[in-house]
């Protein structure tokens, strides 16, 4: 698989995630540039997703492909330089057509210059969770951690759908194979286990 970044702007059409007066909102929007590890997009003002976006320029990202690989990523955007719509509208042109000669005026450019982000691949027959960062932002490993409290009775292990866990002196949860159900954490009958851990 390409690099989670490139996945996103492949798949195009993703869903954003915004926060208006404490509520949720979400819509689909067009990733139109992966360029210098950034992904940009375009907003037109008049939007109420632009006023949010000048509000709170926190976004959370999720795409899916056809073959069930989720990228879900979050970060703090910033708007730049209009030089930044001719690129858009040449690598996106059905942009041409939807806003024409100098209607594109109206339009403003903003990238997420940095952020977390998860891979989660639900097609193979055992899923996989990787945690990622760019832009020099730093993220924790996926899953629940087993802590020195573990007592080795088993009962973790045998809760466990994707047998991610590891037999110990104190045992252990194999992050990438963690789907952070919490089985184990509600099964634990010593409180061993802490998580799951925000990416």
């Amino acid at each position: 698989m390409e690099g989670p970044l490139e996945f996103l702007r492949n798949i195009k059409s993703v869903a954003i995630a915004t926060v208006d007066n404490n509520r949720p909102e979400v819509r689909i929007v067009d990733v139109m540039l992966h360029e210098d590890d950034k992904l940009y997009f375009l907003i037109a003002r008049g939007k109420p997703y632009y006023k949010q976006l000048k509000a709170n320029p926190e976004i959370s990202i999720v795409a899916m492909d056809d073959n069930y690989v989720t990228v879900r990523v979050k970060g703090k955007i910033e708007f730049v330089d209009n030089s930044f719509l001719d690129k858009m509208f040449d690598e996106n042109p059905v942009m041409n057509h939807i806003y024409p000669g100098d209607t594109r005026e109206i339009l403003e450019a903003f990238c997420l210059p940095k952020g977390t982000g998860e891979v989660f691949n639900l097609s193979t027959n055992t899923p996989k969770r990787e945690r990622f960062a760019f832009g020099g932002e730093t993220v924790s490993e996926p899953g629940y951690r087993i802590t020195d409290k573990c007592i080795a009775c088993g009962i973790c292990k045998d809760s466990c759908p994707t047998g991610a866990i590891n037999e110990g002196d104190v045992y252990s949860i194999e992050s990438s194979l963690c789907l952070e159900c919490g089985n184990c954490y509600e099964k634990c009958p010593n409180d061993a286990i802490e998580g799951p851990f925000e990416f």
